[in-house]
């Protein structure tokens, strides 16, 4: 069993970046920007803070950025009719992330731990950020030991990271936010080197991770326009700040009316917020899925997996029941079978992706911007060949002339519509990994009532001190 903790100080560990350049975009530089100003905004002091990102202080471009408002006009509308928009107007620079530490490498993460954490008492708490890539486990027998990327391509694996816990001070506990492809593995943290098998730790850990262990996460992206960002991450800091990254205010989500925002419900904000195809867990989620059970021929007194939404609805938390409540609005949930219903969406969207096939007919967007393109073709013959001397005099100095013919053409104005509005669409995946947060909020409810139905007090006691740490939050 573990003793309470007694109130103490927090530490800020930040991991950020990506393993080269080439996979270390913007939103990851821009990630530590938006921590760095709501820690400073909760009146969190820099000596408390240490922020390792990409190659550190060395003054060379190590950050790959698109800034598409700097492109100009005809070379945007070149690039949407007669090429391609990747990477349009890419280029690299020096990140400015302040008061960084180092670099990400193994070494000076290793060297924190040795020099830092001693320094921490019993009571403390360390508090670890990490916005970087994943990857999946390198081992078929352990699937979940997956891990963060480092600078250089290093990595660092889920038990490497349990190690480096295991060697702080008795009594110091431990939250987690990770937003890396493949997070969820970090999820068993909570074990002895992070297996289940080996026990619970006897250090109080907690965390929050973008998507499960064996998925992609959404968001790097080195586009600078942060209106456009919609990883984990993103929504979680804005819920504890008040207010987006363009400091624009927010709802508060204070589902239990405290007063405060805990983590569980930024946590729980950003599964009602987020559109994307991330399927964020926490620790207690995780816990919940090993320690306890539905009910079965061999646990008859358990709750089982389809009770009735009421009775649901009886056993959550005002967590739970934001969730619940918020998603059966979004995805079209009503009645006392939401579980039912939730699963018949999961499999019918399975049915459609598998049903997809080529050839299929284009949207009207795509019909459209052929359309134009075929028109521009018809006025200037030579955009068959975007290398040809009247395509580039068409982008540099008769570029006014080609954003003309483009903007008066009568179907761009629909064009434009149709276009925007499929960028905002939610893919069938996205659409999909909502039902799929849906279905696990339902699990997670009476599974928490059902590990008390088994009555392990050890197991019980370590979940209440897994919950207890989840609902804290920034200064306390």
């Amino acid at each position: 069993m573990i003793a309470s903790p007694a109130i103490g100080g927090d530490y800020f560990l930040t991991i950020g970046g990506g393993y080269a350049p080439s996979g270390n975009q913007a939103s990851l530089e821009r990630n530590v920007l938006f921590s760095q100003r709501v820690l400073e905004e909760k009146n969190i002091g820099l000596d408390v803070q240490s922020v390792y990102f990409a190659d550190g202080d060395q003054p060379r471009p190590d950050l790959q950025v698109i800034d598409r408002k700097s492109i100009p006009r005809a070379n945007q509308l070149m690039a949407e009719f007669f090429g391609s928009q990747t990477d349009l107007g890419l280029s690299y620079r020096n990140h400015r992330v302040p008061h960084v530490r180092g670099a990400t490498s193994e070494a000076n993460l290793r060297r924190w731990f040795k020099s830092v954490g001693p320094s921490m008492q019993s009571g403390d708490r360390l508090f670890i950020y990490v916005t970087s890539h994943g990857n999946s486990s390198n081992s078929r027998n352990q699937p979940y030991n997956t891990s963060i990327s480092l600078w250089n391509n290093e990595r660092l694996e889920v038990a490497e990271l349990v190690e480096l816990l295991d060697g702080l001070p008795e009594g110091v506990s431990v939250v987690a936010v990770m937003v890396q492809c493949h997070a969820g593995g970090f999820a068993r943290f909570i074990y002895n080197e992070g297996d289940p098998e080996q026990g619970l730790s006897t250090q109080a850990r907690c965390g929050f991770f973008a998507t499960v262990h064996d998925r992609p996460a959404a968001g790097c992206t080195p586009d600078v326009d942060e209106s456009t960002y919609v990883e984990y991450s993103t929504y979680f800091w804005e819920a504890i700040a008040g207010h987006n990254r363009l400091n624009q205010p927010v709802e508060l989500p204070d589902y239990n009316r405290d007063g405060r925002i805990s983590f569980d419900e930024a946590h729980a904000y950003t599964l009602l917020s987020s559109d994307t195809i991330d399927l964020p867990i926490n620790t207690s989620s995780e816990f919940l899925g090993i320690e306890s059970r539905f009910q079965s021929d061999q646990h008859p007194d358990l709750l089982p997996r389809d009770l009735s939404y009421d009775e649901l609805l009886e056993l959550a938390t005002p967590s739970d029941r934001a969730v619940l409540e918020g998603l059966s609005k979004q995805l079209d949930l009503s009645g006392q079978d939401r579980l039912a219903q939730a699963e018949r969406l999961k499999n019918d969207r399975r049915s459609q992706r598998r049903g997809r096939y080529r050839g299929r007919p284009e949207d009207p967007a795509s019909q459209l911007r052929r359309k134009i393109a075929g028109s521009l073709k018809s006025r200037w013959p030579e955009l068959a060949n975007l290398m040809n001397p009247v395509s580039i005099e068409l982008l540099t100095t008769r570029s006014d002339d080609f954003v003309h013919a483009v903007e008066v053409h009568p179907d761009y104005e629909r064009f434009r519509e149709l276009a925007d509005a499929a960028s905002t669409e939610l893919s069938d995946r996205e659409k999909r990994v909502k039902v799929e947060r849906f279905i696990l909020a339902v699990e997670n409810v009476i599974l928490r009532e059902n590990l008390v139905r088994l009555g392990d007090v050890d197991t019980i006691s370590h979940y209440q001190r897994i919950v207890e740490g989840e609902s804290c939050s920034i200064g306390e």
